[in-house]
């Protein structure tokens, strides 16, 4: 299932701005969509888009974005809510909100931010239409209950937006709702999305003028385009006089300007480095290289792309000039480990990987790529020994029980293995997926007395949570 039939379980939701006058919506709506009923329908969506090939799994740009958006949250009007971005490899302008607080950022928006405002008022928006309730008022609205339902609701909203044809199979699967009143959010929901987004993206230390700026760009390249305007505008309907709303707003606010992190240069480097033919991104940092010759980007982004190129030479040489210029940052350092370990500098790559470790203990990424060289140096004893330290820091990542399950398959033990990899499915809410590792575990016949009680016992937990969740719907 391909994540834009997936995302077809979604809300997708807008992002504009102004209006003083504006009534606060998010206090009214939990009538009858509590934040637990979206919370749950969130997972399930969440579940699916995991599943598909269009779902990124690039843990530093999901890092990073996690870390601005948790930067956001914590400024916005709700900072207790629950809040989870994630990365779609597609190329074109876009985010969505789900329910639940989950975030879809498309790869084509991060390439396509000029600066670090930019990207943060995109996030801003979605947090808004979150923390505002207009998921919840939607669904109200309609009067629908049990996942099947709103998630057949979520499909028929998203569709009509993008395609008619799924649109009309969705209302059929919906029960012939009469969802088209609620194919688009309220003008005062993108006026309040845009003003809340504001104020939190001020209010978290982002330039202000990121949010106009950025519009006003993709207004412009709407009109210059002959195949339609790009696929943000699309769903996310913009006017003129919300524009101007926004610069009016942004006028009567003290001028502030937002340095962009290093690290938002990395992770668009990142992108740019996957972006379209391998050789053709490479000759791109090529060229770049020549008039920027000391921007740490730019040499990151060109040993990302010798590597994808299967350059691993050129790719070692640009590492040399990261380290020429002294780049202090975790996210080189694991990518320095990985073009190590491609031209067979094992030992080197960990050598690396600990000094790294030493300065940035609590980046998650490089925890990974260093538990990653250590299984490919056939070193699991060691490996199974780190991610075990790493569990009692961070006892919820499904990556580290994924990395341990690998660890115990390379020393043989199965049922350790099946074990492990169970934990992992249940923090990622795949919960069906975890009850047939534990099965494989208990019919393993390997592992002792107590370890085949404890996937026992682990499977008849979870098989009673399965059967909560199915009576809910």
């Amino acid at each position: 299932m391909r994540l834009r039939h997936a995302i077809a379980l979604a809300l997708l939701v807008a992002f504009p701005m102004r209006a003083s006058e504006l009534p606060d919506l998010g206090e009214s709506a939990r009538a009858s969509f509590s934040e637990a009923q979206e919370a749950r329908l969130g997972r399930e969506i969440m579940q699916q888009i995991r599943a598909s090939r269009d779902y990124l799994d690039d843990a530093e740009i999901t890092d990073y974005l996690n870390a601005v958006g948790d930067r956001l949250a914590a400024s916005s009007p709700s900072p207790y809510r629950h809040f989870e971005f994630f990365v779609v490899r597609d190329p074109t302008i876009n985010a969505f909100a789900l329910p639940g607080g989950y975030i879809g950022v498309h790869t084509g928006l991060i390439s396509a931010a000029r600066n670090e405002s930019e990207l943060a008022a995109v996030l801003a928006h979605e947090i808004a239409h979150v923390t505002q309730n207009h998921i919840a008022r939607m669904v109200d609205a309609q009067k629908v209950s049990g996942l099947a339902s709103l998630a057949a609701l979520a499909i028929a909203i998203l569709a009509a937006r993008s395609n008619s044809q799924v649109s009309q199979a969705a209302v059929t699967m919906a029960g012939a709702m009469n969802v088209q009143s609620q194919l688009d959010f309220s003008r005062d929901h993108e006026r309040e999305a845009d003003r809340v987004g504001l104020q939190t993206l001020v209010q978290a230390g982002y330039s202000a003028a990121g949010m106009p700026s950025f519009f006003e760009r993709l207004q412009a390249q709407g009109r210059l385009m002959e195949t339609g305007a790009p696929a943000y505008l699309r769903t996310h309907p913009l006017t003129y006089q919300r524009i101007a709303d926004m610069q009016n707003r942004v006028a009567d606010m003290p001028y502030r300007q937002h340095q962009d992190s290093l690290e938002f240069r990395l992770v668009r480097a990142r992108v740019w480095a996957e972006e379209g033919d391998a050789a053709r991104a490479l000759r791109s940092f090529e060229a770049r290289a020549i008039d920027e010759a000391d921007d740490v980007a730019t040499w990151y982004g060109l040993a990302l792309a010798a590597l994808r190129a299967g350059q691993p030479g050129r790719a070692g040489q640009a590492v040399q000039r990261l380290d020429a210029l002294d780049a202090r940052s975790p996210m080189v350092a694991a990518l320095a480990m990985e073009v190590e370990q491609a031209l067979g500098q094992v030992d080197r790559a960990l050598v690396r990987g600990k000094t790294a470790l030493g300065r940035y203990s609590a980046h998650r990424p490089l925890v990974y790529t260093y538990t990653r060289t250590l299984l490919d140096a056939n070193r699991p004893v060691e490996a199974l020994r780190f991610v075990d330290e790493q569990l009692l820091t961070w006892p919820e990542e499904p990556v580290l029980y994924a990395l341990k399950a690998r660890a115990h398959s390379d020393l043989g033990q199965r049922l350790d293995a099946h074990l492990a990899q169970a934990e992992a499915h249940v923090r990622q809410g795949a919960v069906g997926a975890a009850i047939e590792q534990l099965q494989l575990a208990v019919r393993s016949g390997s592992g002792d007395f107590h370890k085949l009680s404890i996937a026992e016992a682990r499977l008849r937990e979870l098989r009673a949570i399965q059967q909560r969740e199915a009576g809910r719907r």
